[in-house]
């Protein structure tokens, strides 16, 4: 089912009642398997821990979101090589006009090895998007970069931080809640 914003709740709300943004239509909200984490049980497990302890050479900034071709060109190769399916123009539209307005830029040796679309706003957060370099997609760095988003909105102070679609490593980060039957369990 998708819901378009025009007629629907504010973003933040779409976002509390298990909603996702449909990628190629950021006017468009749909009913899907959503988790979060609820911050305000935010506590790190050993697990948590030991990805941190792990992934301790790659370095991260936050920055407004922004889209050259230099990003284009990375992120179609990464694609091509992971063999996902998702076109470059979904990619530019994720980028350039959606509701997404921050950006994880994430190195290692200060090469750029991975991006992390995301959603800020005064209360709550939500990583929609995340792109790496294959070289690292069977070791922890894909998970650091949600538990890295999962610490940051946090230490903002915001009540929630939305994780996108339910995903079996998700479960293990702090505060896991998902969205069934109309209401958020833990």
């Amino acid at each position: 089912m998708t819901y378009n914003l025009k007629n629907s709740n504010p973003i933040d709300q779409n976002y509390q009642l298990g909603l996702l943004p449909q990628r190629n239509d950021p006017q468009a909200f749909y009913q899907d398997s959503s988790c979060r984490s609820n911050l305000a049980e935010f506590k790190l497990s050993s697990e948590n821990r030991r990805i941190l302890k792990k992934t301790g050479e790659f370095s991260c900034e936050l920055v407004p979101i922004y889209y050259n071709l230099e990003i284009q060109k990375q992120i179609f190769q990464w694609l091509k090589v992971l063999k996902w399916d998702f076109p470059i123009s979904s990619v530019k539209t994720v980028f350039t006009q959606h509701l997404f307005n921050y950006l994880y830029v994430w190195k290692k040796d200060n090469h750029i090895v991975g991006y992390s679309v995301c959603y800020f706003s005064l209360n709550i957060s939500h990583i929609a998007y995340v792109f790496y370099d294959p070289e690292f997609s069977h070791l922890d760095l894909p998970i650091r970069l949600v538990l890295q988003f999962i610490i940051d909105s946090q230490q903002k102070n915001l009540q929630f931080a939305y994780l996108g679609r339910i995903a079996n490593y998700k479960k293990n980060m702090p505060g896991y809640e998902y969205f069934s039957a109309g209401e958020w369990l833990k």
